[in-house]
């Protein structure tokens, strides 16, 4: 059996005969390690968790988020429809966490500041996470409270 074949069987198989037919994969094709550090670093590596002042359509807001990229690469992607109605004004906060505290500390954020959300017409990822810009001080002193909390949690996020 060519390890093409093996690979497709050990989708079906224990953990670890996937692990070894994964060690034979990066054997036989070493830049594959580029790719699983680039899947490992969406769900294990570093993260920074930011609030930014933005400007959507003319309105000023708060943004809260998290991303292994820095801020103004997270905002700089085309891909999304809508990107180019915002436009950052200030990074107010963007610190950095391992992967599992930087999603537990956003959510913690989100929950707490849930009624100062404000409707947007954009599809990118995050457009639930916009924030009445009247209530900064108090989303700042949250995350500058809290975020000394997150910083010895550690664990798996699952990959955006």
């Amino acid at each position: 059996m060519n390890l093409y074949e093996r690979y497709l069987k050990s989708k079906k198989e224990s953990k670890e005969e996937q692990s070894i037919v994964i060690s034979e994969l990066i054997t036989t094709y070493p830049k594959l390690i580029d790719y699983l550090y680039n899947r490992i670093d969406t769900c294990f590596g570093e993260h920074i968790v930011y609030i930014i002042h933005v400007k959507v359509n003319g309105i000023d807001m708060l943004k809260v988020g998290y991303t292994k990229n820095s801020v103004e690469g997270r905002f700089a992607e085309t891909r999304y429809s809508g990107r180019n109605k915002i436009e950052i004004i200030e990074k107010i906060r963007d610190n950095k966490l391992q992967a599992k505290g930087a999603i537990d500390f956003e959510k913690l954020i989100k929950n707490k500041f849930n009624n100062f959300i404000i409707k947007t017409d954009l599809t990118l990822p995050g457009k639930n996470e916009f924030m009445d810009i009247k209530y900064k001080n108090e989303i700042i002193s949250i995350y500058d409270t809290e975020y000394k909390n997150y910083t010895n949690v550690i664990g798996l996020k699952s990959p955006n």
